[in-house]
């Protein structure tokens, strides 16, 4: 089961739409803040060894690199590692390749790299590898998708993704105001994650805003013409609507076009989550205004930082971290670290951006 669940994971990843992190047990609901863009996102402030020395070698591997997804942040991934004064190695499959992956990482054993920031499809198949990794005294981070427990030192997490609930209603308040009719549509109605995340949003929009009020909940299989479909039906449906929320990275382009083919530019507003490259066409149209995802450059540059910490023996104890970049940088229940950004996506911002 767990391998079908990787299965799918991956191809979502090509998709744009992203699994779960562990939830934090410190029932954190505050909005996470706006990040600046990946390209110009700066590596912490940290003394540089002497020229022409490193300190050693970092892996930072994606197991799928043709995805813009994860080479947007390949030159801070890079540039992070150099200004803490490892070389880093910038690699992984160019598709999913879970044995692919696996060949690397032991190649990687083999070169003696110091550390190995690793985004894995497979939660389990690679682990065997990683614990190898470890044994041998190379720190393992995951980073994107969370691998098992055993098989890394650390992770280095966004926040719990069902959190993304909260910046999702301030996206919805952005496109409306505080007072309207909104649809939420979401993946597969029966996902507990995507439900868990739907509670966030209406506990949070109910507590800040209660002049908001939800409609209804369409579920979609995160497929582009099922989306389309479902906010063509909400349109209908519920003509005072004034903005159908994406509860997925994926239903933000189908409900824009929705939109648009309805007439309803400037009426209703798509809204939620998004990759920066779908939320294009409705931005330049009017049918969206809002978006929100994170910053993935960002995300690896945190892994980065953590491995090299973890190689220095810095000590990062539970709770809030002093970790230069990173403000709300924070060591929850085990060796999860969370950074807490997320990036919101505007008209002026979007062409920044190519993932």
């Amino acid at each position: 089961m767990k391998k079908v669940i990787s299965v799918i994971l991956a191809m979502l990843v090509l998709m744009m739409s992203f699994a779960a992190c562990s939830k934090p047990d410190d029932g954190k609901t505050t909005t996470p803040p706006v990040t600046e863009a990946p390209g110009q996102t700066e590596a912490p402030d940290v003394t540089e060894p002497p020229a022409g020395q490193s300190k050693g070698t970092i892996a930072v591997v994606s197991y799928v690199t043709s995805a813009p997804y994860f080479a947007f942040g390949k030159n801070v991934a890079i540039k992070t590692g150099e200004d803490r004064g490892y070389d880093v190695i910038w690699t992984g499959t160019p598709e999913v390749d879970t044995p692919g992956l696996i060949d690397i990482i032991d190649n990687l054993i083999e070169q003696g790299v110091d550390a190995i920031c690793l985004a894995s499809g497979d939660t389990s198949s690679v682990v065997p590898s990683t614990k190898k990794a470890m044994e041998r005294g190379i720190k393992v981070v995951s980073f994107d998708l969370d691998i098992e427990a055993e098989g890394r030192d650390a992770y280095a997490g966004l926040m719990d993704l069902a959190e993304l609930g909260i910046p999702q209603v301030e996206s919805l308040v952005a496109s409306i105001g505080e007072e309207g009719e909104y649809a939420i549509l979401t993946g597969v109605l029966t996902n507990e994650f995507l439900n868990s995340r739907i509670d966030y949003v209406t506990a949070y929009a109910e507590e800040h805003y209660p002049g908001l009020k939800l409609v209804t909940i369409e579920g979609q299989n995160e497929d582009p013409d099922e989306a389309y479909a479902a906010a063509q039906n909400i349109l209908t449906a519920y003509p005072e609507v004034k903005a159908i929320m994406s509860n997925v990275s994926t239903g933000v382009g189908p409900i824009s076009r929705a939109i648009e083919d309805a007439g309803k530019i400037g009426e209703v507003f798509a809204c939620g989550q998004s990759s920066p490259n779908l939320a294009k066409p409705g931005m330049a149209s009017g049918a969206c205004v809002s978006a929100i995802l994170w910053d993935t450059a960002k995300w690896q540059q945190w892994a980065v930082t953590i491995a090299a910490n973890l190689i220095e023996g810095v000590e990062m104890p539970v709770g809030k971290l002093d970790i230069a970049g990173f403000p709300d940088a924070e060591r929850i229940e085990g060796n999860t670290f969370y950074f807490y950004e997320t990036f919101y996506f505007t008209p002026e911002n979007i062409n920044d951006f190519d993932f």
